[in-house]
């Protein structure tokens, strides 16, 4: 991350950084650019030797110093809204795209960031029309309740009809409020129960909170890409159950896309922090025995296979080793984006 454009994301984690109160995710941010800028760098100093100070006894600080420069510094961003650990992904990749929402200049809301034609105030629309599907599954108040049989595609463009009415402020600040909403009410649910929501298809509340993670980390990116800044990885701890809940989908897709035989499978091999090594069928309704002879292996950086989930890479120029059958291989390959139909 470099020129002006990094200020506006990493000054105001500083102070938070400055206390150690930043997330991993974001320290790491913070400390890699501070080893490119000057400016942040000296900035960083001075906090952090104020900080020192006020907890030093040698000094004698006014009261309450400590907690006002705490306050100021989560002034600056909002941390991820309490929840249970089966939620924690969505809370997490909410406040991130949150924190990139509220350093948008007023016309970064207008650039185009997807499809060749979503804007980002659209892409946020977007977020809170599918978001506001798991907010009526559990009960809660929607702003544009959901009608009995809708379409996705149908409330879509309902919600966007209106959000284009509106400031794009209001739009990120209902989007946030409607997220938090469901945060907070998970919070006090120990376990998912057996509430399904229905986002085209019907999924597991579990599932569609990792589903709606999953499409905030893309579009985060997305936005990021298209305002010319830059945005950290998810945590490890976050970035593992998404990719579990997509191996899950992949059998899915490569029984409809890959021709038969369909008594075979893929070892997948996803490298980096919250990868692992899986072994995927062909045939949706396989059940993959404790040992098994792969007929093709593929292998690629874990994050790397996110974005080719999200349909964000091409998967014939993707980064990947394969072995084995390298034609099923690289069908393989191919059939993944298609899960980026899933809300």
């Amino acid at each position: 991350m470099t020129g002006t454009d990094s200020h506006t994301t990493v000054l105001p984690l500083l102070g938070a950084w400055a206390l150690d109160a930043c997330p991993p995710a974001e320290r790491e941010l913070v400390e890699a650019h501070l080893g490119t800028c000057t400016t942040c760098a000296g900035e960083s100093r001075e906090l952090r030797e104020a900080a020192a100070g006020i907890g030093g006894e040698h000094l004698r600080p006014p009261a309450g110093s400590l907690v006002r420069l705490r306050s100021a510094a989560w002034a600056r961003r909002r941390p991820a809204t309490a929840t249970m650990g089966y939620a924690a992904p969505y809370a997490a990749q909410v406040s991130a795209l949150d924190l990139l929402l509220s350093n948008l200049a007023p016309g970064d809301w207008e650039r185009t960031a997807a499809y060749g034609e979503m804007t980002v105030h659209d892409l946020v629309g977007h977020l809170a029309a599918t978001d506001g599907l798991v907010a009526a599954g559990l009960g809660l108040p929607v702003e544009q309740p959901v009608e009995p049989g809708q379409k996705l595609a149908a409330r879509t463009a309902a919600v966007l009809r209106r959000e284009r009415e509106r400031p794009a402020e209001q739009t990120r600040q209902s989007w946030r409020a409607q997220a938090d909403a469901m945060c907070r009410f998970l919070a006090g649910q120990l376990a998912p129960g057996s509430v399904t929501v229905v986002m085209g298809r019907p999924f597991p509340l579990v599932d569609a909170l990792l589903a709606r993670a999953f499409e905030t980390w893309i579009h985060g990116e997305d936005i990021a890409a298209a305002i010319g800044h830059q945005v950290a990885r998810p945590l490890p701890e976050h970035v593992r159950p998404m990719v579990e809940f997509a191996v899950r989908m992949l059998p899915g897709f490569t029984c409809r896309r890959i021709a038969p035989p369909h008594d075979r499978y893929v070892r997948l091999h996803l490298t980096g922090a919250g990868g692992g090594v899986w072994t995927v069928p062909l045939d949706a309704a396989a059940v993959v025995p404790a040992v098994v002879r792969p007929a093709a292996v593929v292998a690629l950086d874990v994050v790397e296979f996110c974005r080719l989930a999200g349909d964000r890479r091409d998967p014939g120029r993707i980064d990947a080793e394969i072995g084995g059958d390298i034609t099923l291989a690289r069908e393989f390959l191919a059939t993944v984006p298609a899960m980026a139909a899933v809300p």
